[in-house]
């Protein structure tokens, strides 16, 4: 069997690992304090492979650049285990070559194979050990969830022909769980001129974490990548992504393809056809398409300057959304009319309500009421 994860390959060892093997288990500073002597040569390190590191669920750990070993994971049945591990219950031991020790390699390693322990192989606990004095395997079994469960003193270590005290830790599977278990997430996309920190108006409606979105990009081809870089981040992080997209915010959202990451949506006072807009918007500069074509870009007195690569951009692109969504609405929106908003409900099957006599932005303390109780019928505690 192999494994991956985002930096290893962890796959059974192999004759030809032997020189790799030996390069790292050379060095005094990893095998005897881990309980097990020097190697003295690489034919030392064959015979180990076939000996001790063949056996069922040990696993060379090998960068995913070059698939060279560099170091050692596996689980121990009970019959095996250093201490009294139950009939369903597995220990798990390590090591790593000094050049890549503070690089959390094992860490990852063991958080393989703890997925791996607990949900293929039914294991209901994992044990794990370090000798007095091994910080470093120690801090890797923190990082991991182990708990620190006893200590076992004047313990004879076979191999390095010496006694010791050995300190042991265990996660069981419903500790795992919790610790992998991911949370659902809120987040806040801003308008132009607006910030993340609007955010925090939405926590008192979500039980859920609200995170307000900084991005930085300024047109629709810059937030295409940024946007989707973030969801795809959150994606891997939290299990569910619930949106709230204020304005152009709504129209990036929708351009960026990020809809494979949202559960629902919320969208306030949405441009959900820019392409409209920027005729509308050259109508008010009292100029026209064909002179933008022209001049390609266009300065105005009431916003962005006017570009013609922009509008094509919009044109060449055109929005694909499938995300279940409710859209709210001022009457007296004057950047996208009624009817637009309409005709997009109507094409994504998504909810509309209509505040009569709310502005594109909602702000005024009459706004601001029904915009609450407008999400909080939608979304509390959902």
């Amino acid at each position: 069997m192999i494994f991956e994860t985002d930096r290893l390959i962890l796959r059974p060892w192999t004759e030809d690992d032997a020189e790799s093997l030996y390069e790292y288990a050379k060095n005094p500073l990893v095998g005897p304090i881990a309980g097990w002597p020097v190697h003295t040569s690489i034919d030392n390190s064959k015979e180990i492979i076939q000996t001790v590191l063949s056996a069922n669920e040990t696993y060379a750990v090998c960068l995913k650049e070059d698939n060279v070993a560099i170091g050692s994971i596996g689980l121990i049945p009970p019959a095996q285990s250093h201490t009294k591990a139950g009939d369903d219950e597995i220990e798990i031991g390590y090591w790593i070559g000094v050049p890549f020790w503070g690089k959390g390699l094992i860490p990852e390693a063991v958080k393989k194979l703890q997925e791996h322990a607990f949900n293929d192989l039914g294991i209901s606990a994992m044990w794990c050990g370090y000798y007095d004095g091994n910080e470093k395997s120690k801090r890797c079994q923190e990082k991991c969830g182990f708990v620190f469960h006893h200590t076992e003193k004047n313990k004879p270590c076979a191999l390095m022909e010496d006694v010791r005290t050995e300190h042991f830790t265990r996660i069981t599977k419903e500790q795992w769980q919790k610790n992998n278990r991911k949370e659902d997430i809120v987040v806040y996309i801003h308008g132009k001129g607006g910030s993340a920190s609007e955010a925090e108006h939405y926590k008192q409606f979500f039980e859920d974490d609200v995170y307000g979105f900084d991005y930085k990009s300024e047109n629709p081809w810059d937030a295409k990548t940024e946007f989707n870089d973030k969801f795809k981040e959150l994606s891997e992080k939290y299990n569910k992504i619930t949106l709230i997209a204020n304005s152009i915010g709504a129209y990036f959202s929708m351009n960026s393809a990020i809809g494979q990451f949202v559960h629902k949506a919320y969208f306030i006072s949405p441009v959900v056809d820019l392409e409209k807009l920027i005729l509308k918007m050259l109508e008010w500069a009292g100029t026209t398409e064909q002179e933008l074509k022209k001049k390609k870009i266009i300065s105005v007195d009431f916003g962005d300057d006017l570009s013609w690569d922009y509008l094509q951009y919009i044109r060449n692109n055109k929005l694909f959304w499938q995300v279940s969504t409710d859209v709210l609405y001022g009457s007296c929106d004057n950047l996208q009319s009624l009817d637009t908003v309409k005709e997009f409900c109507l094409k994504t099957s998504s909810t509309l309500t209509v505040m009569d006599g709310g502005e594109h932005w909602f702000h005024t303390k009459e706004q601001m009421d029904f915009l609450d109780e407008w999400i909080k019928s939608r979304c509390v505690n959902t």
